[in-house]
């Protein structure tokens, strides 16, 4: 384990480790940068394997991305490893208003000075950027949107994520004990379901320092959160997806992948019409 912690640290550029709330921003920062979030390998049907050698060497070493269940995994590995008083959290996914989805987004809950915080490297384009801590009832900023944690009135808390013209619930969790079995329910109905989101839709995220870049099917997205711009393409083929994956998204995939993806979400489009 510890040679593929040396692996995953030595790739993000990070200080020495060390038990503080300011390394693991540091941490976090560099992750969302490096490592995008992707639903491709779902969609090619790739083994998806959550045993720490293979996700590492997925994750880190090939650099094809992933989802929750394989970023905060590692992210958890990792900080357990290195001694933070660390556990697996799963949420509902509440984008689409429905508070009662299925659990499947797994988190981090890291205690810290006698203070939890979330730590979230895996829930796509609205991903925090910084750690969220739970002591508080303030708006907590970032470049964007405030984040916010609020009681879901059921014994559990929800994350919101809020701006001049919006206001999103991302999902919402409680504090029950879970274990890697549960994880494991969750990532095996994420990527084998027949309805599942991932098995279906082509999402691609990655999350700079003030801009992020998202392919939700077959449309790209370049969000300026500096500057409070947007803009969108429409993917016209196969080889303008490769470059995407490869340039903006900083995913090692071969121009076949993108072939079989695009040709994936075309005929999606065709059954829809």
């Amino acid at each position: 384990m510890k040679n593929l912690i040396d692996q995953y640290l030595q790739s993000l550029g990070v200080n020495e480790p060390e038990i503080s709330l300011e390394w693991l921003q540091s941490l976090l920062t560099a992750h969302l940068v490096r490592y995008p979030f992707s639903s491709a390998n779902v969609i090619l049907k790739h083994d998806l394997s959550l045993e720490p050698e293979a996700l590492f060497k997925r994750l880190v070493g090939q650099r094809r991305g992933g989802y929750c269940f394989e970023h905060n995994k590692v992210v958890f590995l990792v900080l357990k490893e290195l001694g933070f008083d660390v556990r697996p959290l799963i949420g509902r996914v509440m984008l689409n208003g429905n508070p009662d989805n299925g659990r499947s987004h797994r988190l981090t809950l890291l205690t810290l000075h006698d203070k939890q915080y979330l730590i979230d490297a895996g829930f796509g384009v609205m991903n925090p950027r910084q750690i969220i801590a739970l002591n508080t009832n303030q708006p907590q900023p970032d470049v964007r949107y405030h984040y916010s944690v609020e009681s879901d009135n059921r014994g559990g808390m929800m994350v919101i994520a809020t701006n001049c013209d919006e206001a999103v619930t991302l999902y919402r969790f409680d504090f029950a004990e879970y274990v890697e079995s549960d994880c494991n329910i969750g990532h095996f109905y994420s990527h084998q379901a027949p309805e599942a989101a991932f098995v279906n839709h082509l999402v691609v995220s990655r999350i700079l320092d003030s801009r992020r870049y998202l392919i939700r099917n077959l449309t790209y997205f370049e969000y300026d959160d500096q500057a409070g711009q947007e803009r969108t393409a429409e993917i016209s083929d196969a080889t303008m997806l490769y470059q995407l994956l490869t340039t903006q998204f900083n995913l090692q995939l071969t121009e076949q992948d993108a072939a079989t993806l695009y040709s994936h979400q075309m005929a999606k489009i065709r059954q829809q019409q």
